[in-house]
C-alpha cells in the first residue's frame, strides 16, 4: 500500500474561491430560465387538462339493428361463397 504525506489544511483557508461572482450569476440565470421553461410547461398542461375537460364528441356512434341493403348482399354472398367451397 502506497501511503502519501497528508498535509494539515490551515483553519480559514477557503479551498474555493469565486471572487467575480461569474459561477454565482451564470447558476442564477440558469435556474431562472429553468423555472421559467416548468412554468410554461405546467401552464401548457394545465391548458390541456382544462380543454380536454370542455370538448365533446362531435359524432355519436350509433348502433342499427337493420343491416344497409350493401351490407346484406355482401354477407349473404359470403355466405353462399362459404358453403359452396365447404361442399
Amino acid at each position: 500500500m502506497i501511503r502519501t504525506p497528508v498535509m494539515p489544511v490551515e483553519e480559514g483557508t477557503q479551498v474555493f474561491v469565486d471572487a467575480t461572482g461569474r459561477r454565482k450569476r451564470l447558476l442564477a440565470v440558469m435556474g431562472f430560465f429553468v423555472a421559467l421553461f416548468a412554468a410554461l410547461y405546467m401552464g401548457v398542461v394545465g391548458a390541456s387538462v382544462v380543454q380536454a375537460s370542455d370538448s365533446s364528441l362531435t359524432t355519436k356512434a350509433t348502433v342499427s339493428t337493420s343491416a344497409t341493403a350493401s351490407a346484406s348482399a355482401s354477407a349473404t354472398a359470403t355466405a353462399t361463397a362459404t358453403s359452396s367451397s365447404a361442399s
